[in-house]
C-alpha cells in the first residue's frame, strides 16, 4: 500500500511538472504601484486589502477566461462594465475560430503570478472611480487534467497545431508540453455611492452635534434601520467567495447603476500565448536513445 501511494504521488507530481517561473518587475513601477495601492486604501477605501483583492481577481480571471473560451456571451455582463462588455464580446467573436483559445484552461492554482501593474483614481462629473491593472501569468501542463476526455481533447488540439506549424519531431518528443499565457485585466470600481454615504454621514453628525445629540444615536426624525436588512456589498468578489460555502453557485458584481460599488472588468486581453516544450532532463533522453541503437 505504501509503495502504491508513493507511485501515485510521483505520478501526480510528474503530471503537474512545470518550468520554474522568474518574473522580473521594474522596481520603480513596483514601488509606484505599492504607493498607489496604499493611497487607495487610506484615502479612498479603508477596508481595501491588497491580498483579498488579488485573490478575488484571480478567481475573476479564471471565470471570465472560461466564459470567453466557452463563448458564453450572455454571462459576460455579470462581470463587466458596459465598455468592458463591448470590448470582450467583440474580441470573442473575432477569436471564436482560434483553436489556441481552447487550450487556455486555467484554475486558480495555474495562475502562477498575479501582479498589480498600475493603480489609478479618477473623478469625473461628480463620480469617483478606481482602476487596477492586473497581469496574470498562467502555466499548465497538458497532462494536468482530471478527466481522460480533457487530456485527449487538449492533446488533439496540440497535435493539430503541430501539424499546421510543422513542428519538428524532436521538439514534439519532449516529455512535457506546457500551456503558457499572459492575461491582462483592468478592474474598475465605482466609489460614488460610498462618497455620497460619507457625505450624508458627516452631515448627520454635524446636525447631531448642533442639536447636542450623540452621533451614534438616531435623531428625533431619523428612521430606524431594520436589523435584518442586508449589508451593502463591499466588493464584487464577496459574491465570488460564496462558492466556498455554496459550491456550484457563482455570481458576478452587484447590479450596475448608481449604487454599484463592486469591482468590475473594464478590459480583458490575452497578451501572450504559447505551448512550451519542457524537458527537465534534456541530456538524459538523448543519452538513452543513443544506447538503444544497435
Amino acid at each position: 500500500m505504501h509503495n502504491w501511494d508513493r507511485q501515485s504521488s510521483e505520478h501526480e507530481e510528474r503530471r503537474k511538472t512545470i518550468p520554474k517561473l522568474v518574473y522580473l518587475h521594474n522596481p520603480w513601477k513596483y514601488l509606484l504601484t505599492k504607493l498607489n495601492l496604499w493611497k487607495l486604501k487610506w484615502l479612498w477605501d479603508r477596508e481595501f486589502r491588497e491580498s483579498e483583492f488579488v485573490d478575488g481577481a484571480k478567481q475573476a480571471a479564471v471565470v471570465l477566461t472560461d466564459i470567453i473560451r466557452l463563448q458564453q456571451a450572455d454571462r459576460i455582463s455579470d462581470f463587466t462594465t458596459p465598455v468592458g462588455f463591448q470590448q470582450i464580446t467583440r474580441d470573442m467573436l473575432l477569436s471564436r475560430n482560434d483553436t489556441r483559445l481552447q487550450l487556455v484552461r486555467f484554475q486558480r492554482e495555474h495562475l502562477r503570478r498575479a501582479i498589480p501593474m498600475k493603480v489609478a483614481t479618477r473623478q469625473n462629473f461628480g463620480r469617483k472611480y478606481a482602476f487596477i491593472d492586473m497581469l496574470f501569468v498562467g502555466l499548465r501542463n497538458t497532462k494536468d487534467f482530471d478527466t481522460a476526455t480533457e487530456v485527449v481533447e487538449v492533446n488533439d488540439i496540440i497535435r493539430r497545431m503541430d501539424n499546421e506549424l510543422r513542428t519538428p519531431s524532436h521538439v514534439v518528443a519532449v516529455p512535457h508540453r506546457i500551456v503558457f499565457a499572459e492575461i491582462f485585466i483592468r478592474f474598475r470600481r465605482d466609489y460614488t455611492a460610498e462618497a455620497r454615504r460619507e457625505i450624508l454621514a458627516n452631515k448627520a453628525q454635524a446636525q447631531a452635534q448642533a442639536q447636542n445629540i450623540p452621533p451614534n444615536l438616531p435623531g428625533p426624525q431619523a428612521p430606524v434601520r431594520n436589523s435584518q436588512s442586508t449589508p451593502f456589498p463591499k466588493s464584487a468578489f464577496e459574491s465570488m467567495d460564496s462558492t466556498k460555502t455554496h459550491p456550484g453557485v457563482l455570481s458576478g458584481r452587484v447590479a450596475p447603476g448608481m449604487d454599484d460599488v463592486g469591482w468590475s472588468v473594464s478590459f480583458y486581453k490575452i497578451l501572450t500565448f504559447d505551448v512550451l516544450n519542457y524537458d527537465p532532463q534534456p541530456g538524459s533522453h538523448q543519452h538513452n536513445k543513443s544506447h538503444d541503437k544497435p
